[in-house]
């Protein structure tokens, strides 16, 4: 589950940061110095990734969380935060990691965000300590509302549950 997880974040990342480069550090540092979200975000990409930086996801969130600061309205943003969270929990299994990373998914699929919306589904679904089919399955319905397929297939499966 671990690597699926850094895949699925890993992907979205590339989704949706393909201007990343760790050879442009000291353009995101400037760009995010004058409080471009942009910037601030690319940066929190490096620290996560240890590219330009050393690993670091207590950095990483920090500038995830400056970029959406500036841009709050961004689902994407949130959710990248929360998707750094819901890893850290995988890795250390303190609940407190969980809870956060849940909040912020719920902020991002109110953004309209179909991924944070399966991704409650999933954790409902799949997480022992919140596990809840009723839940999981009316975050399926809104992922699927939003056009993900995956959502409407995981719906389904939860009807022989």
């Amino acid at each position: 589950m671990k690597k699926v997880l850094i895949l699925f974040f890993l992907a979205c990342v590339g989704l949706n940061a393909q201007e990343f480069d760790s050879a442009n550090i000291g353009d995101y540092e400037k760009k995010c110095a004058q409080n471009i979200a942009s910037g601030c975000f690319n940066i929190g990409i490096a620290y996560f990734l240890g590219d330009g930086f050393a690993k670091n996801d207590a950095k990483a969130i920090e500038f995830f969380k400056k970029a959406n600061k500036i841009e709050p309205k961004n689902a994407f943003y949130v959710s990248t935060i929360a998707h750094v969270y819901y890893y850290n929990y995988k890795k250390t299994d303190k609940n407190a990691l969980l809870g956060d990373a849940v909040k912020l998914f719920d902020a991002a699929c109110k953004l309209k965000d179909a991924a944070s919306c399966y991704e409650l589904g999933e954790i409902y679904n799949y997480e022992n300590d919140l596990r809840d089919y009723s839940k999981a399955a009316s975050y399926y319905k809104q992922s699927c509302n939003l056009k993900n397929a995956d959502g409407c297939l995981k719906i389904n499966s939860l009807k022989n549950k």
